[in-house]
């Protein structure tokens, strides 16, 4: 008798609320996809492709109760993406951080008096390795537009936090190897050359180890191509290395004194 008055009651409660269970985002989606795309007779793929935009709707838009006051939602660069010739932005794996755009302590210096261009270099430190952190890297124009200064501004203030810390920050052109600096790499070397280890230059670098130990088997090759005199077309040629990277690598070389002196003159 019990179980029949439990059954009877279940469904009296399904006939009620069901209305308001299928009132769900995942029911519009499936609407969507069935009456205006033609699933109509794929029904089980509509299911697998809303779970999936659910998903993926989930990644870009955090709750908001997990964004505090002075703290900014922002789609960056997958720190894992692979960049290659031809690939545009959305094409790459993308990323949502949180990050704070402000810290009180700031705040209370602006109060103070102090210059926000001062505090620059600090905030944008603080951003990159917030992002790095949640497994993605942004860029300069991406930290321009967080903090509302100009690209020159930023990279004023990405270059005086690395030379007063002796650290490189892991913005996407340090991670990726794109845009026209190659200072990760430089600094790299320059560790290596003074005798730090792999994982403490990976450390300081904010680089993967095995990329560490790539850029310096490249300088190593190059290294010992220049010192037998070798132009840098022909280096280019027998390593697969760009020219402009070559000639960091024998600047380098020639810095550090490691190449024959009649080798220092450059040759192209």
């Amino acid at each position: 008798m019990w179980a029949k008055m439990k059954s009877g009651a279940s469904k009296i409660a399904k006939s009620i609320y069901r209305g308001v269970q299928q009132r769900s985002l995942e029911n519009l989606l499936k609407r969507e996809l069935v009456f205006n795309f033609g699933y109509d007779n794929k029904l089980a793929i509509a299911e697998v492709l809303v779970q999936k935009i659910v998903e993926i709707l989930d990644l870009y838009a955090p709750e908001k109760e997990t964004v505090r006051p002075l703290q900014a939602v922002w789609m960056a660069v997958d720190r894992e993406e692979t960049p290659s010739r031809g690939k545009t932005a959305a094409d790459q794996e993308h990323r949502t951080v949180v990050v704070d755009l402000w810290e009180r302590e700031e705040i209370d210096r602006l109060v103070g008096g102090a210059n926000r261009l001062d505090l620059l270099p600090g905030r944008v430190a603080r951003l990159t390795k917030q992002a790095f952190a949640q497994n993605g890297v942004l860029t300069v124009v991406d930290l321009s537009l967080l903090t509302g200064v100009s690209t020159a501004a930023i990279s004023r203030a990405l270059a005086d936090w690395q030379e007063a810390h002796g650290e490189v920050l892991p913005i996407r052109g340090t991670i990726h190897d794109t845009g026209m600096s190659t200072s990760h790499k430089k600094e790299i070397i320059e560790l290596h050359l003074q005798g730090h280890l792999t994982s403490e230059i990976a450390r300081r670098t904010s680089h993967d180890p095995t990329n560490v130990e790539r850029y310096i088997r490249n300088f190593e090759r190059v290294l010992d191509f220049a010192r037998e005199g070798i132009p840098v077309q022909k280096i280019c040629f027998y390593t697969g290395l760009g020219p402009r990277l070559v000639k960091e690598y024998r600047t380098i070389a020639e810095h550090y004194q490691l190449l024959p002196n009649e080798q220092k003159v450059g040759i192209t």
